[in-house]
């Protein structure tokens, strides 16, 4: 999947007390783009006390971490709100902006 489609989809993913989920992706030239390989993980609660880093190298080598579901759900919210984010493609480049510099 692409990370659009996983920022698109993040409603979809349902935390519990036993696991959350993530979201890792592949960054192009040192930036995550829209079209970068991505996936959602479920990690337990031994993995969610792992460094993000020590995810990415057990599970899914060659991707890093971009967000955690329950934050990208709360900022995707508030987006769904604001008239300048009426699109998918604004509401993604502006997650993946928070993504890289404000989280």
């Amino acid at each position: 999947m692409t990370l659009s489609q996983a920022i698109i989809k993040c409603m979809d993913y349902i935390d519990t007390d036993e696991s959350m989920y993530s979201i890792y992706a592949k960054k192009v030239n040192g930036r995550f783009r829209p079209d970068s390989e991505a996936l959602v993980l479920k990690l337990t609660i031994d993995e969610m006390e792992m460094k993000s880093i020590e995810v990415a190298e057990k599970k899914c080598p060659g991707f890093d971490y971009f967000l955690e579901i329950f934050v990208l759900k709360d900022f995707y919210e508030d987006l769904l709100k604001l008239e300048e984010f009426k699109t998918d493609i604004k509401r993604v480049e502006r997650i993946i902006y928070y993504a890289e510099f404000d989280a």
